[in-house]
């Protein structure tokens, strides 16, 4: 049994993912990291006197609408959904055909379409994932259309964030969507990488900021079953509706062995759901979740919504999604009350998504960093704030254990699979940030990062949005270090 439990916690640590006070009092302890990111003493710069932005910007106008209407039936894993997409062109240019990604044909015989229609519609083709659907006539820019879809989802049986196993079913990227369109990159979309391991390398979806309304029905005895989601619902006896705006997606995960726990932190509901051998770190992992909300609300906006959900992971991994964030259950067992557990990390880690990825977007297949490395480097703003005398413990842990290398600006497609990613993306992008931080000061770089955050929320945003942010609070000329950091 403590083979087994060893070999679990070596499992755990490779696969370690992501995915108060005002900021300048935040207290830095000297690290050993410092000597090594930067040996030389760089004198304290002098902050520009650029204001911070502290109104959130407008949600974009002419947000696609997602209307999905599921029946599922949790015992057999299998659910039937109508859907209509109501999409605005919001490009400057004529479309005369429209993408759809549908990820669920990632696993065979997962996916099966009865129908696609609407008053547009002359046509489509599916190529794996994609389904290209040709117009009649041209859809020109601010002119919107609908389609109207029909078609059952198989969950596989899949450890992971679309699948089931005997404890829970996951529903993630359940359902067709339209990916972001750029007038220089045409379609935000790609095909998921799997290296030699069989681990999916980083994310290769990329959603544009939507409104979304779901109804759920349960049949087969719903009144065992506890439904986790994206947002608070509406409704009883099996029978839920969801309403969630602004979100980059809308996710479920369905059990009859959840026990859920609550707390409140500046009025936002935060919520665990567990299975029966972890109810007290269910409760525990509420009040790891309530330091880090709090935390974040303050280093960048409050959050905006109502309620986030912590649910425990049938599975060897972690993942956010839009007020959702899934941790492994290994990483629950493992907990024992201290600072320096994974529970703690990842709690810190995945909750930041909530904001860097659900709110500030970016392209996590082409620059995963701007997620990735941010929340990543939260983890340590957590510790420093809660658990000061942890943060040497963090940064042996997750920085010098796996000895980064590599360059920050990867992708999904680096040489060499998952760890290198995670050893680029991840951890060279934390001394990235760090080395930034050292040199511009802690007021320039707690303004910058607000700064960042409250500009680009509701945007796709590129690297040169937080160098832009970062020169904004700062005169110093940050060319040597990225040039460090950065191959392109």
């Amino acid at each position: 049994m403590k083979f087994r439990r060893l070999i679990l916690l070596i499992l755990l640590l490779t696969l370690l993912s992501g995915c108060a006070k005002e900021p300048a009092e935040v207290v830095i302890e000297a690290s050993p990291v410092l000597d090594e990111i930067n040996p030389t003493e760089v004198p304290e710069p002098t902050p520009t006197e650029a204001p911070l932005v502290l109104k959130l910007p407008d949600p974009p106008e002419n947000q696609t609408r997602y209307k999905l209407d599921l029946i599922f039936n949790y015992y057999s894993h299998f659910g039937s959904v109508t859907q209509i997409i109501t999409y605005t062109n919001k490009s400057s240019q004529p479309m005369d055909k429209i993408m759809l990604v549908v990820p669920p044909r990632n696993f065979e015989n997962s996916y099966s379409q009865y129908s696609l229609l609407g008053e547009r519609v002359l046509d489509f083709r599916e190529e794996g994932i994609f389904t290209w659907v040709r117009l009649n006539s041209p859809l020109q820019p601010l002119e919107t259309t609908t389609f109207n879809l029909s078609f059952r989802i198989y969950l596989p049986e899949h450890q992971g964030i679309f699948g089931y196993t005997n404890q829970q079913a996951n529903l993630s990227d359940w359902y067709p969507f339209i990916p972001p369109y750029d007038e220089d990159e045409g379609w935000l979309a790609y095909p998921r990488v799997v290296d030699q391991d069989n681990i999916i390398v980083g994310e290769s979806i990329v959603n544009e900021f939507s409104n979304f309304e779901v109804n759920l029905t349960l049949v087969s005895h719903p009144e065992l079953i506890e439904v986790a989601a994206s947002a608070p619902a509406q409704g009883a006896d099996g029978k839920y509706s969801y309403v969630l705006e602004h979100a980059r997606g809308f996710s479920f995960s369905i059990s009859d062995s959840y026990f859920e726990h609550e707390v409140e932190q500046d009025g936002v509901r935060i919520r665990s759901y567990v299975f029966m051998n972890q109810i007290e770190q269910g409760k525990a992992v509420t009040e790891l979740g309530a330091l880090a909300m709090k935390l974040y609300g303050e280093l960048w906006f409050p959050y905006p919504r109502e309620m986030v959900s912590i649910v425990v992971g049938d599975f060897l991994h972690n993942m956010e999604m839009d007020g959702l964030i899934m941790i492994s259950y290994g990483i629950f067992d493992f907990y024992n009350g201290n600072p320096d557990t994974d529970l703690t990390l990842m709690t810190s880690h995945e909750l930041s998504h909530q904001w860097f990825y659900g709110f500030i977007g970016s392209n996590h297949a082409l620059e995963p960093w701007l997620d990735e490395a941010i929340a990543t480097y939260a983890e340590l703003l957590y510790f420093e704030r809660y658990h000061p005398d942890f943060e040497d413990w963090w940064w042996q842990v997750r920085i010098y254990r796996p000895a980064p290398t590599g360059y920050v600006d990867s992708d999904i497609w680096i040489d060499g699979g998952y760890v290198p990613y995670r050893n680029a993306v991840y951890l060279k992008g934390v001394q990235f940030l760090h080395e930034i931080r050292q040199t511009i000061g802690e007021g320039a770089f707690f303004a910058a990062l607000k700064d960042y955050a409250y500009t680009n929320t509701y945007n796709i945003s590129k690297r040169q949005d937080i160098f832009d942010a970062f020169s904004r609070h700062s005169q110093v000329d940050l060319t040597a270090i990225i040039s460090k950091y950065f191959q392109n």
